[in-house]
């Protein structure tokens, strides 16, 4: 069994995030997470549906519900550049946004060709551009918040 000062000192930043990742995953399975545990989650869940299909199925699917919490998340990590990308993508929608799955995928359904191709402008700079360095910040938030993640690894 690992304690967060334990795993901080990987020097692999992705073991560190994995080992943080299992702990929160199994935590949730049992209990409600606090702030900074929510504000890791909420990066994970956009920096997979980039990697699953970019901002049209980050928008189109379940992880589009949290647009503006995982925006203040990148906002906290201290990832300003990723917060202003997932805002302008947030600002293409012509409608107000939704929550809602089923009925932002009603709007997306009928949006116009211009704001898909601006998606895949924007999925083309979060690729392709070095932006920032995710990972790096999101060791340096657990980092600084360490005590807000619980000190018992399973």
């Amino acid at each position: 069994m690992q304690n967060i000062e334990t795993v901080l000192q990987l020097e692999d930043e992705i073991a560190i995030i994995e080992a943080v990742g299992t702990h929160i995953w199994d935590k949730k399975q049992k209990t409600d997470l606090n702030h900074a545990e929510k504000t890791f989650v909420l990066i994970d869940i956009f920096e997979a549906a980039m990697n699953e299909g970019g901002l049209y199925y980050f928008f189109n699917n379940e992880s589009g519900d949290f647009a503006t919490e995982i925006i203040q998340a990148y906002k906290e990590i201290e990832a300003p550049k990723t917060a202003i990308l997932l805002t302008k993508a947030f600002q293409l929608f012509t409608v107000k946004y939704t929550e809602n799955t089923t009925k932002r995928q009603e709007v997306i359904a009928k949006l116009d060709e211009k704001i898909i191709s601006g998606w895949e402008d924007l999925d083309e700079i979060f690729f392709t551009e070095e932006e920032e360095d995710v990972v790096a910040l999101i060791v340096a938030f657990i980092r600084k918040n360490k005590s807000k993640f619980l000190n018992e690894f399973v």
